[in-house]
């Protein structure tokens, strides 16, 4: 058996309220292929550069599982067609296992306020009409 590395995007407010929903979903994808969860940890809630199944922010999970290596294929296809996670990355680990993400993985503060064109005397752009 050898140890990976798995990279998850997940939902901000599922992993926030209902965290060990998250956990048991990997730990089951996992198991049920012969595998073995060593250690799931959350990094923290970012926002996205592009919106994934109609999310602007995600919370990144980083998990590490002993398997072998005929198992992974079927792992990531599970983790393809969990409705948890949004995106996964799998990779094969060799050395020590993170517990803390790295210093510059900055997590996602406030949102600032959305700003409007106000261009022609306070009036929004959409409401200009069309530019002829």
């Amino acid at each position: 058996m050898r140890n990976y590395e798995a990279l998850f995007l997940v939902e901000p407010t599922l992993a926030t309220r209902e965290w060990s929903k998250v956990t048991d979903e990997i730990d089951r994808i996992v198991k049920r292929n012969g595998a073995n969860v060593i250690q799931v940890t959350k990094w923290g809630e970012r926002k996205l550069a592009y919106p994934v199944k109609r999310n602007n922010r995600g919370t990144f999970v980083l998990a590490y599982f002993a398997s072998p290596e005929k198992a992974v294929a079927k792992i990531r296809a599970d983790f393809v067609l969990s409705e948890i996670v949004l995106r996964s990355i799998v990779t094969r680990h060799e050395g020590d296992f993170r517990k803390e993400p790295p210093k510059d993985f900055e997590t996602a503060g406030t949102l600032p306020p959305r700003r409007t064109d106000m261009g022609d005397g306070g009036v929004p752009h959409e409401a200009r009409g069309p530019r002829f």
